[in-house]
């Protein structure tokens, strides 16, 4: 949104590349160019009215902006989903603000998903409007602030999490800012998804709820991130018709987008801290995004080492774990242009004000398509290109892309899933929406067909009592909302550390089945870099207990699943094999652990622990069932079975993320051989890492075809003779990559493909 804009320099983003070519031998490195062109500004007319509206310094409406005004104010549900910097925050706040000058009083709620967005949003709204009382109200809030709040609130910003426990519980108190809402704001909503997007659409329904308690019917306007599904992800968010926004009217001056081949004796992590260092050295501001803190950490060293003394001030980390007044310093000087390279994990793909940068770097894939261009995005300025280089990991899916870029640089991005109704979620939010008022089965027109089981199943819990047509708390005067955490499913287990004068403090929490794979007696435990070794684990108590311990090994689950199908509840017929889909009960035994050597990866020793632990997961999954003529050819051409099925397994989890926006360490899977005793046949389960599940293995299931084909290049392509990282060992493997016969594999799903459409 712009009155004036400069000539765009679409030359610059090549002139960034020769130079770094100049500079070194390089270009050999380059597995793919993708050209994005430059983009002129499209602007709309605006009416007088809203034209006085418009924030300091603007005088133009881009398209898209204009026509979420529009739209809004006749009363639609919105969401806009365009690139980065387009402009997303002022369309989402005008509505608003229109509304405002022409209805006194009318109040607006914002949810963002991190403090730094909301602290961005309070100080851009109050920036916009001198006259607009805007109230952050979170975690961090003062109680002694929070009644005053309540009574004088015209724009409110909080996270879903706040949301959950600090305003709907006590809905009646704010009665005066949500009787006068009209609009909502939602930023950032291709965050919610999966788990947390599943507790997040709960949420937004409890918030209609209240809100029709209040006499209200306020405008939801959701900002997105590019995905798949932007208008059906907003209606699975609401449960209501959303129309989504997705031609950009916003200028770019274009990007060069690089696919980056380490060479073989770099580490992709080496690689990317020696190309953000000469960038800095040229005077360039860069980003660099790393997968993992630690990760983070390390590139920061690695940068810094290859800087002269003066620049090396001029590298900073981004990332949760630092402290708020940190995290805001370091905000400001990238705002300010202070900084010249910043390294930061997905903390900074979000809507926060990076300033003006000129090259992006991805170190490793994301997870989605989703992600990798909204970091890759967030260089670029409306007057000339960027240039942004994904650094390719030794991974399956990352190698997938180097041989086939397309895959990654031309196609749609994947699809955002919420599943409202996993078992696990849902009867705790009709909890919570029972003590903000009882509950009727009228309400199953938010809910969902689901409601009336679920609540007569909570009446037979003793959680809810039956009174007439209502359903009310067993206990009334108590919030349930502070049990319901949103970030994990289940419990909530602490973990101690412990300290040799017998003080304790709390360290971290964990679900249960995280912690019977992480949290086992004597498994090592890492938590802001240092090292922990566990001394107890009680699944009775909850209770976790740690000593610090810096040790030269880690540790690494020795792990054995079992799958029960509970109930198949999909089936297709295809030429080759029949595969199912449905739900299932996932027992996952940890055995004992192994010993590796931090810097070799070498096993030092297996140990087994005294009691095994388990936990039954229910989950839903997809399943196929392999012929026996096809494990009978595979003996015949002396190839291992199991190896072929592990092996299958392996390659299509990790070729998941091109098919649906999740990540592969929210899926696992079990191959069984010489057969499954419900299917009698050998049998590949695909299953959801979550209670309940989150649809991923259903998006696989849907999508079959395409996975196994994309998982059979990748197996034909990879040099390798035997299997390795870039195509079917896993880092999470609980059977240690073994067995894994990669001919066998290949030859399994040519077998499985044959015919298939």
């Amino acid at each position: 949104m712009a009155s004036d804009e400069k000539v765009i320099n679409d030359r610059y983003a090549q002139q960034l590349l020769t130079r770094l070519t100049e500079w070194s031998s390089y270009k050999e490195r380059i597995q793919a160019e993708h050209q994005i062109m430059p983009r002129p500004a499209r602007h709309a007319s605006v009416m007088d009215e809203v034209q006085a509206l418009l924030p300091p310094g603007i005088t133009q409406l881009y398209t898209h902006q204009h026509e979420a005004l529009t739209r809004a104010l006749d009363g639609e549900h919105v969401t806009i989903a365009t690139a980065t910097a387009s402009g997303k925050t002022y369309a989402m706040a005008l509505p608003s603000r229109v509304r405002r000058h022409r209805q006194q009083g009318a109040t607006l709620l914002c949810i963002a998903p991190t403090r730094a967005l909301i602290q961005q949003w309070q100080e851009r709204l109050q920036a916009w409007d001198a006259d607009l009382r805007v109230d952050v109200y979170t975690g961090d809030t003062p109680q002694t602030e929070r009644a005053a709040i309540r009574t004088r609130a015209q724009a409110v910003i909080t996270t879903p999490d706040m949301l959950h426990m600090g305003l709907l519980p006590y809905h009646r108190s704010w009665s005066s800012f949500l009787s006068r809402l009209q609009d909502v704001i939602v930023d950032e909503s291709h965050m919610y998804r999966g788990v947390f997007g599943s507790h997040v659409a709960l949420i937004l329904r409890r918030l209609k709820r209240v809100l029709a308690l209040h006499d209200v019917q306020p405008t939801f306007i959701f900002g997105s991130a590019t995905i798949g599904n932007p208008e059906d992800h907003a209606i699975q968010l609401i449960g209501q018709d959303v129309s989504a926004i997705t031609e950009n009217g916003a200028p770019s001056g274009g990007r060069l987008t690089l696919l980056w081949q380490p060479p073989d004796a770099q580490s992709y992590i080496e690689e990317a801290a020696g190309l953000l260092a000469f960038f800095i050295t040229q005077g360039v501001r860069s980003i660099l995004f790393g997968q993992a803190r630690q990760t983070v950490e390390r590139m920061v060293r690695y940068t810094r080492n290859k800087l002269p003394s003066y620049l090396q001030s001029k590298v900073l980390a981004y990332r949760a774990g630092y402290t708020p007044e940190q995290r805001r310093e370091i905000e400001r000087q990238l705002a300010q242009g202070e900084i010249l390279g910043i390294i930061s994990t997905s903390a900074l793909e979000v809507g926060i004000d990076v300033g003006d940068l000129d090259v992006s770097i991805v170190a490793g894939f994301p997870g989605s398509i989703s992600s990798f261009w909204q970091q890759a995005g967030r260089a670029g300025r409306r007057n000339r290109s960027a240039l942004s280089i994904f650094v390719l990991r030794e991974d399956a899916l990352d190698q997938y892309f180097a041989a086939n870029p397309s895959m990654l640089l031309d196609q749609p991005a994947e699809r955002a899933l919420v599943n409202i109704n996993n078992p696990y979620i849902f009867p705790q939010h009709l909890l919570c929406a029972a003590f903000e008022q009882p509950l009727s089965l009228a309400d199953q027109r938010l809910f969902g067909a689901a409601t009336a089981h679920t609540l007569e199943q909570l009446v037979a819990e003793k959680r809810l009592v039956r009174r007439g047509d209502y359903y009310h708390l067993r206990d009334p005067r108590k919030s349930v909302a502070f049990q319901v955490s949103l970030r994990q499913v289940g419990v909530r287990i602490p973990i101690m550390s412990l300290s040799s004068g017998g003080k304790e403090r709390l360290l971290e929490e964990t679900d249960i089945y995280h912690a019977i794979s992480e949290c086992h007696p004597g498994a090592i435990y890492y938590s802001q870099g240092a090292a922990y070794e566990v001394q107890r684990l009680d699944l009775s108590q909850g209770r976790i207990e740690v000593l610090p311990n810096e040790t030269h090994f880690y540790t690494e689950p020795i792990v054995q699943t079992d799958v029960e199908i509970i109930k198949s509840e999909q089936h297709q017929q295809r030429p080759q094999l029949e595969l199912y889909s449905g739900q299932v009960l996932v027992t996952r035994e940890v055995q004992g652990f192994n010993r590796k050597h931090n810097q070799y990866r070498n096993i030092l020793e297996q140990c087994e622990l005294e009691e095994p632990l388990s936990a039954p997961l229910e989950t839903r999954a997809l399943w196929m069932l392999i012929e026996d003529r096809f494990i009978d050819a595979l003996i015949k051409r002396r190839l291992d079975p199991a190896g072929s099925l592990h092996a299958v397994e392996h390659g299509m989890i990790a070729l998941l993320p091109l098919f649906v926006l999740g990540d592969r360490r929210d899926v696992g899977g079990v191959s069984i051989v010489p057969f499954h005793p419900q299917t009698r046949k050998a049998t590949i389960f695909i299953y959801d890492g979550y209670p309940g599940g989150i649809g991923y293995s259903e998006e696989a299931y849907r999508q079959w075809h395409a996975l196994a084909q994309a998982t059979l290049d990748t197996l034909r392509k990879c040099e390798c003779t035997s299997g390795c990282y870039a195509c079917i060992m896993s880092p999470k493997c609980g059977n240690q990559n073994r067995p894994l016969d990669k001919t066998g594999a290949i030859y399994l799903l040519e077998c499985l493909l044959e015919g298939d459409k």
